[in-house]
């Protein structure tokens, strides 16, 4: 029988499989991308082809490893790899105590204290003491609620000059650290004065010149017993019991001073002014020789002691040196006219001010 015309079972098997490879190579370049599946399930394809294009699962794969495993076939499990995440900053949260507080202190005066109502942990280091050590309110508009929280920070030293105080009351229990303060010609209540004077026991240096005071308030102050400076110029509201029982534990002028300690006093070589005002054991012929014992002096004060015709005698004497050339005593003014002016105190500055 003709080859054409033979049963299709009757064929050789090798003349098959060579057709339908010939017939799966022509349909595999007919079609390309997702075109093979749909002939590899045709009805006439073999089992044995289907396997050989059958992709590998994309998660799989077959190889041999070792001579252990020659001639054996395993698949290992790819599993896909998590991106780290590499961060470039450091939180803030994560900043010891230490070096926030080296960061605040560098802090102006308004910021902190916004920053201490953002958290408990800001609170606590926008408010050390460390970094309160010396305030200054000048020409803050609403003195009041912000007095009220430097006094809770432990504040040593205070500068508030001519400044308005609305009501306030120092609900405080323990003991205040201020050691310098100035109130110069400011507006407060009295009663505003006193609920935070009486707290004050390490006071050393004190102004509160031409403010209304209180005997409460002079009685306070003497239970301070370190107090160097105290000006109360233009003050008012006291009664002389309170104001004599303070002044029996300060010291007042050396009035029995005499003129032996000059020559103690030459070891000054460098000494500008010299008051002895109110000195009465010194003798008019002893202040002769002063401009010759001190050759740098050029202010000398003798209120009460020389007047008249000897003051005059005496300043024609030493024609170089000032003599009762200021009749406002300097002292105890925290910032008087010869020393330095602005943000200052006793020649010491604040720290930490407010800027308008």
């Amino acid at each position: 029988m003709p080859e054409h015309s033979m049963p299709l079972q009757n064929l050789p098997c090798l003349s098959l499989q060579g057709s339908m490879l010939s017939q799966a190579k022509r349909t595999h370049k007919r079609r390309s991308k997702g075109g093979l599946s749909e002939g590899l399930d045709m009805e006439c394809t073999p089992t044995e082809l289907i396997h050989q294009w059958s992709p590998l699962h994309k998660h799989q794969r077959l190889t041999s490893k070792g001579k252990e495993n020659d001639g054996n076939q395993f698949v290992l499990a790819r599993r896909s790899r998590r991106k780290r995440e590499f961060t470039s900053y450091i939180a803030w949260d994560h900043l010891p105590d230490e070096l926030l507080l080296r960061i605040l202190f560098y802090i102006p005066l308004q910021d902190l204290l916004r920053m201490s109502t953002v958290c408990q942990r800001w609170r606590r280091l926008a408010l050390d003491e460390s970094l309160w050590h010396s305030v200054d309110l000048e020409g803050l508009s609403h003195m009041g609620p912000a007095l009220q929280r430097v006094l809770k920070t432990r504040v040593r030293m205070l500068r508030c000059p001519r400044s308005f105080v609305e009501e306030l009351h120092f609900t405080g229990t323990g003991p205040l650290q201020i050691v310098v303060m100035d109130l110069s010609s400011s507006i407060i209540p009295t009663s505003s004065l006193e609920s935070f004077i009486c707290h004050c026991r390490q006071l050393e240096y004190l102004s509160l010149e031409g403010l209304q005071l209180s005997d409460a308030i002079i009685g306070s102050l003497s239970k301070n017993p370190n107090l160097l400076q105290l000006n109360l110029s233009g003050c008012s509201g006291f009664s002389a019991p309170p104001l004599a029982d303070m002044l029996e534990s300060c010291t007042s002028d050396s009035t029995l001073l005499m003129a032996d300690s000059f020559p103690v006093l030459k070891q000054l070589k460098g000494l500008l002014h010299l008051s002895l005002s109110r000195c009465y054991h010194i003798h008019l012929a002893a202040l002769t020789d002063l401009d010759k014992t001190f050759p740098m002096l050029s202010l000398l004060d003798v209120f009460g002691i020389v007047s008249g015709s000897h003051l005059s005698s005496l300043k024609k004497e030493m024609p170089r040196v000032g003599i009762n050339s200021r009749p406002f005593s300097s002292i105890a003014r925290p910032t008087p006219a010869s020393g330095p002016i602005g943000h200052f105190m006793w020649n010491r500055k604040c720290r930490l001010r407010f800027k308008p």
